[in-house]
This record gives structure tokens, sequence and C-alpha cells, in this order.
């Protein structure tokens, strides 16, 4: 891989990781409900169920994938239903009573990015981008495409889950704060619609 290649992934991987998605909207909503640290065990999660999404893509999965079918559309009913419920327990977050509903867990985060079609999309992209015949071995291929998008995803994660923090600090837990969390619930499916139709 040329160093212009790695540059224009690096990139790439910035600007993915760095929009709004489900993982990220659903970051910021645990942040501004609860705080950082609240977040952060939901932020290892994903990234620890993004690793074999990345692994599947190098190694052929995303052929699969690209090909559509009937795993596709298995997988788009599983990614709707899930950003669904995700929505309803970012919501419940702050419309029921503090302490009535527990944050998202380490295990509800391990799906975020596998049921993601965004974080499905953007692999298949990179990898078709600039992965394809770039000189490199599937095994070193996959070890770049797994470590730049767990690096990104790591940081802008974070990096939401704070603006989640400063948005609770700025306004509160009141009724702006409820409706604010609608709204990202909302971009959040309207985001995975948007996604599932292309």
């Amino acid at each position: 891989m040329d160093t212009a290649t790695f540059l224009a992934f690096a990139v790439f991987v910035i600007v993915m990781t760095g929009t709004p998605g489900p993982g990220n909207l659903t970051f910021l909503a645990i942040g501004a409900a609860s705080g950082y640290r609240s977040a952060l065990p939901v932020i290892v999660a994903a990234q620890v169920g993004y690793l074999p999404l990345a692994l599947s893509v190098a190694y052929g999965l995303g052929h699969v994938m690209a090909g559509g079918g009937p795993v596709v559309t298995l997988f788009k009913v599983l990614s709707m239903a899930y950003m669904t419920y995700l929505a309803w327990r970012i919501v419940s977050l702050t419309v029921k009573p503090k302490g009535e509903v527990a944050l998202p867990s380490f295990w509800e985060g391990l799906l975020i990015h596998p049921l993601s079609p965004k974080t499905w999309a953007m692999n298949l992209v990179a990898f078709s981008t600039f992965f394809a015949g770039n000189g490199l071995g599937i095994n070193e291929n996959a070890i770049i495409l797994a470590a730049g998008f767990l690096l990104g995803g790591l940081v802008f994660h974070s990096l939401w889950a704070l603006v989640g923090v400063s948005i609770l600090a700025l306004i509160g837990n009141g009724p702006l704060m409820r409706s604010i969390t609608i709204a990202m619930a909302v971009a959040m499916l309207a985001a995975t619609v948007w996604a599932l139709m292309i």
C-alpha cells in the first residue's frame, strides 16, 4: 500500500467514524444521559463487536453482503429491529425517571456495529477502494482495515460521548434534554432506514 492510498484510507476512516451513525448517536445519548464513564463500556463493546465484522469483510464475507440475496435481507430485518430496540432504549434513558432504566450494557454494545448498515457499508467501500490490488497479503489488509476503523471508532465514539456530556452539563436533565434524546433516536432510525435503502 503506497503512502497516498494509506493517507486516503486514513481520511476515509476519519470521515466515516466521525459522522453520525447508530453508534455515534448511541454514545452521544449515553453520554448525555449519564456521562462518559457510563458510555465507555458500551464504546469498548462496540469496538469488540466490530472486529469480527472487519475480519469477515477482509476474508470474503463482504462479497456475500455486496451480492445481495437472502443473507442481506435477513441482515436488513435484524438491523432494523435492533436499531429500533436501541432507539427505544436511548429514549427510555431520559423519558423514564433516572435509575428506573438501566443503561445499555456491554452485551448490547457488542451488536451495534455488526448490525449497523453504515458500518458494513463503510467497510465494504474501504476494502474495495483501498485494499483491492494494493500488493499486500490478505492478512496485512485485514489488520490495516481493522486497526484503522478500531482506532477511528475509539476516538470518535469517545468524542461523541463527550459531546453528550457537554450537552447534559449545558442544559440539564429537563424537557429540552428529552426532546434532544428523542430527536437523536429518530435520527438514528432515519439514518438506518436510509442506509438500508441504498
